[in-house]
């Protein structure tokens, strides 16, 4: 297991961006606080892949109900990473598994 961040470094609607390997590829990730609880999926648009964000870690939109992809404004679902309007509509986020123990929050390799 890999440490992302501490629980206490988020505030509800907050993320934060990290890296994780996959095979030989390194992959940008985000994890996401949302009422209480956290969700993380790789950072890149089901629609053309690339970064969700503008490089700020902003992933929500202004009333923070729904992921969205800040260069064509897909929106996707925060805990299920389900495009619910845009471009790729019924695609997912591809999600990273979270565990949160001790107050720390961590992903497995």
């Amino acid at each position: 297991m890999v440490v992302i961040a501490k629980t206490q470094d988020f505030k509800d609607g907050q993320a934060k961006k990290f890296e994780i390997k996959k095979g030989k590829e390194t992959l940008e990730g985000f994890v996401l606080r949302r009422g209480g609880k956290f969700f993380a999926y790789v950072n890149r648009c089901k629609h053309i892949s690339i970064p969700l964000d503008y490089g700020d870690e902003d992933f929500l939109t202004s009333d923070n109900k729904f992921i969205m992809c800040k260069n064509h404004g897909a929106l996707y679902e925060p805990e299920t990473g389900l495009c619910v309007s845009g471009p790729c509509a019924g695609r997912s986020l591809e999600k990273i598994e979270l565990e949160i123990k001790g107050g720390k929050v961590y992903f497995t390799r």
